[in-house]
């Protein structure tokens, strides 16, 4: 997740993840984050990590994404995928029903079925571009 990869400042996903952040705030790309997402983001950063000034970190980060929601039709689609891992799924799924270019992650390997209209690539790889 690349928002969780922000903030955490865990590994070499930070840099690319900050620069597209910063791309993003100056409007030259548009973010978009699944509500699935959002949420998994919000119960680590208050439960699982604690993080401090969680809620100003989060506000910050929702204010320069585009909040996207998939439904019924696309969570139907998604369960009944060829992905291992559902959430996955259900991320790349609405990302995909919204158009989307690009679908940003540190864990490419989760999306061997992927659509050829939604190329998954690492924050890295997307910079590089």
């Amino acid at each position: 997740m690349l928002c969780l990869t922000f903030y955490l400042k865990e590994n070499l996903f930070f840099e690319n993840s900050v620069r597209i952040l910063e791309l993003a705030a100056s409007d030259h790309v548009a973010l978009l984050i699944a509500e699935s997402s959002l949420a998994n983001l919000i119960y680590l950063s208050f439960d699982i990590y604690k993080l401090e000034n969680a809620e100003e970190k989060l506000l910050d980060f929702i204010s320069a994404c585009n909040i996207i929601s998939g439904g019924k039709s696309v969570t139907t689609e998604a369960i009944s995928s060829q992905f291992k891992d559902k959430e996955d799924a259900l991320q790349y799924y609405t990302a995909l029903s919204h158009g989307a270019d690009y679908f940003i992650t540190r864990n490419i390997s989760g999306y061997k079925h992927k659509s050829k209209r939604l190329p998954v690539l690492t924050p890295e790889e997307f910079m590089s571009q």
